[in-house]
């Protein structure tokens, strides 16, 4: 969109649009918050699943029905080792208990230096250290081979054992925890390349953040204040971040175990104080390790959603995983059915024949004990035992007939390595077991484009658990179509009608239902369900903060101001609360205070590029060039890829004369948003100027796909194309 839609510009390109903003495009994942691919990211860096975590458990509702343990809180860690010191050490070994740490100088097994060059994106990156401190550093270099565009941060935490891969976190005085782009792959004894999703030219850089639903897996329960962890709620870590993976995972909670040991160290009955999961039923016992390992795809779906009544660190061993979470899969048959991503070991080991034959039921404590290394000799012994307890008769037989070689070593070729669809640096075991597998599995793979990662457009269907009560299949069924937009209008009408029948209390269908209106640009009724979605919550500052947006995009200025203020009085540092009040001043030509709100909104996230890009878009407008410039560069410098930054800053170098500069920058817009209709109608202006009738017609084309009602674009190519026929 246009800074301001209605205005016109006054620049030194009298057919060109004004500056170009970062408007309020919907976030197809609500009330997910992460980017789909930083749980991509994030399910790469662990070997398996199972024990524990530390910490206190954050919001949502306690679990429906009676509970024994259910005043049992987190404990240190530690608080295991006293007693069970020999599984403590040889746990401590395991993926999960390496799966998160703090960067420490002088931490062994961490690259002091590291260089990078991506091609797609012409970005170099660094790891660095310094005075003890570890840093990554982003950079490109101009034509005379100086350093430009330079960006650093500091890394703070390390995700992922590095039994395959690492991935390097920084976090910010406000509490945000942002992924790196620079990943480490154990692959060929160890290499550094991009992380996953990012190698592409467009890719996410320092702004992709730490969702909650990604730290559940891959670290301890941090500390978040009550109910903060809900869906919908910004992902904030101003607690303690605890290290690692503990027994608490699997064993649930361990105050009231530790306390009873204490009183009493000969007590008979202590496992009654406690969660042991080999004595849970079979579906409870599998759950504890489905609540991380059960992933149907990594790609935008959903593949999982979070009831909303439950904070995402609020699930504890032995209740029933579906009253947490719903996992979701693609409907069968419309090609994605041979998938193999870098988290599948129990999405793929539930293909088995032996757990879906009738009898032959076999489970992930089958073969994993969660307290050893999945690679040691011991590990490898259990793996031929648990073949031969089913089949002993066959192995025997087998090679007599010199159909099969004797010997130990079964899930060597009926459990292959892999080479993953989603982490193409990963290789990892094929958990669904078969009689034959196909060649050719460890083959180099290119990352998927952004585009073919977001492409499936069909039914979402539900893969875990295999049924729902009516209510619930109703509505979350309907959620996981619009959730993500793989089915968006199927599901805005299913949704609807799954709310007006069942009225549900939960704000979150409802909020749901007004972003993918949002989308489709139904603006009006799209306000009306923000507004409902409020009635049930009304201290939901995500709600305030769209309606307040989707009352500025329809006009209706005033009430979007109220909206926005009651987002800041509930929480005055949310960043995206100023990003929108500028927004909606800059609309009403009130450019003063569209600068000043986003000038103050800077200081609450100094990394959120949009603020900026916003303030030097205002400051534009003013005529305050120097200002301006500065501000659209510091956005530039934050996310490269940010097309309305590019877009601001060309214009305002074009309105000081740089013509030269302004084609670069408008040309980086279209390199990032193709369908930039405003960027593409400047191309045109310029290409026209200099002759190129052919180059700028293509650009007006492509600016007119992208926006039919674009008049100023239809005008001109209709006075180009009179020209072109007159010049015949």
């Amino acid at each position: 969109m246009a800074w301001v839609e209605q205005h016109r510009s006054r620049w030194a390109l009298p057919l060109a649009p004004a500056f170009g903003a970062v408007s309020a495009t919907p976030n197809r994942s609500p009330l997910r918050i992460a980017d789909g691919l930083a749980a991509l990211a994030a399910a790469g860096l662990l070997l398996l699943v199972g024990a524990g975590c530390s910490g206190t458990p954050a919001g949502g509702s306690a679990p429906a029905g009676p509970d024994p343990l259910a005043e049992a809180e987190y404990v240190a860690p530690a608080a295991c080792n006293g007693c069970h010191s020999d599984v403590w050490q040889t746990y401590r070994q395991t993926g999960m208990g390496r799966s998160f740490q703090r960067l420490r100088p002088g931490a062994r097994d961490y690259a002091t230096s590291a260089a990078y060059y991506h091609e797609a994106s012409d970005r170099h990156y660094e790891m660095a250290l310094r005075e003890g401190r570890h840093f990554q550093r982003r950079f490109q270099r101009d034509p005379a081979g100086a350093e430009a565009n330079v960006l650093e941060k500091e890394v703070h935490f390390v995700m992922g054992s590095g039994n395959h891969a690492r991935t390097f976190l920084h976090l910010s005085p406000s509490g945000k925890l942002s992924q790196l782009p620079l990943g480490w792959y154990a692959e060929g004894g160890g290499r550094w390349r991009m992380s996953p999703g990012y190698d592409r030219r467009n890719h996410d850089g320092f702004q992709r953040v730490i969702a909650y639903d990604c730290m559940f897996c891959h670290n301890g329960y941090p500390d978040v204040p009550d109910g903060q962890d809900l869906p919908g709620r910004r992902p904030l870590y101003r607690g303690a971040i605890p290290e690692g993976i503990d027994c608490q995972r699997c064993h649930g909670p361990g105050s009231v175990h530790v306390q009873a040991m204490t009183e009493d160290p000969d007590r008979a009955d202590a496992s009654s104080s406690i969660v042991n999961p080999a004595r849970l039923p079979a579906d409870r016992r599998d759950e504890v390790c489905y609540q991380c390992h059960l992933e149907p795809t990594s790609r935008p779906l959903p593949n999982i959603l979070h009831r909303y009544d439950r904070g995402y660190f609020s699930y504890r061993p032995g209740q029933p995983l579906a009253d947490y979470a719903l996992f979701f899969d693609h409907a069968p048959g419309a090609g994605w059915d041979g998938k193999f991503e870098i988290n599948h070991a129990a999405y793929r080991l539930r293909q088995s024949p032996c757990v879906t034959q009738e009898g032959r039921p076999i489970g992930c404590t089958a073969c994993h004990d969660p307290h050893q290394p999945s690679s040691s000799e011991e590990a490898r012994r259990r793996y031929d035992e648990v073949c031969a307890g089913c089949h002993s008769g066959s192995m025997a037989a087998l090679p007599s007939d010199q159909r099969h070689q004797s010997g130990s070593g079964c899930v060597r070729c009926h459990m292959p390595q892999r080479r993953t669809d989603d982490v193409v640096h990963a290789v990892m075991t094929d958990h669904r077991i078969q009689a034959a597998v196909p060649q050719g599995l460890l083959r180099p793979k290119r990352e998927r484009s952004a585009a073919a990662e977001t492409a499936y457009r069909g039914e979402v269907v539900l893969h875990y658990p295999l049924e729902l009560p009516a209510r619930d299949g109703a509505l979350y069924g309907a959620l996981a179509q619009t959730a993500q937009g793989s089915n968006l209008d199927v599901g805005i009408a299913r949704l609807e009608a799954a709310i007006e029948r069942h009225a549900p209390s939960e704000a979150g269908f409802y909020l749901e239902l007004a972003a993918a209106l949002e989308e489709r640009g139904r603006l009006a009724e799209a306000a009306v369900w923000y507004e409902r979605s409020l009635t049930n919550a009304p201290g939901f500052v995500l709600a305030w903060i769209r309606l307040g947006s989707v009352l500025s995009r329809s006009s209706e200025h005033q009430r979007a101001q109220e909206a926005l203020r009651r987002a800041a009085a509930l929480d005055p540092s949310d960043p995206r609360v100023p990003k929108e009040m500028g927004l909606d001043l800059a609309r009403q030509g009130r450019f003063d205070e569209a600068a000043a709100v986003s000038r103050q909104g800077i200081p609450l996230d100094p990394d959120l590029p949009e603020l900026h890009s916003n303030l030097g878009g205002a400051l534009a407008e003013l005529g305050r060039f120097d200002d301006a410039e500065a501000a659209l560069r510091e956005a530039v410098r934050l996310q490269p890829d940010l097309a309305e930054a590019q877009f601001n800053l060309g214009s305002v170098l074009a309105a000081r004369g740089d013509l030269a500069g302004a084609v670069e920058r408008w040309r980086e817009a279209v390199r990032s948003k193709p369908d930039y209709s405003a960027a593409r109608f400047n191309l045109a202006v310029i290409e026209a100027r200099r002759g190129n009738m052919e180059s700028a017609l293509a650009h007006l084309d492509a600016a007119l796909d992208a926006d039919p009602g674009f008049e100023r674009a239809r005008e001109l190519r209709n006075q180009l194309s009179a020209s072109a026929d007159g010049g015949q």
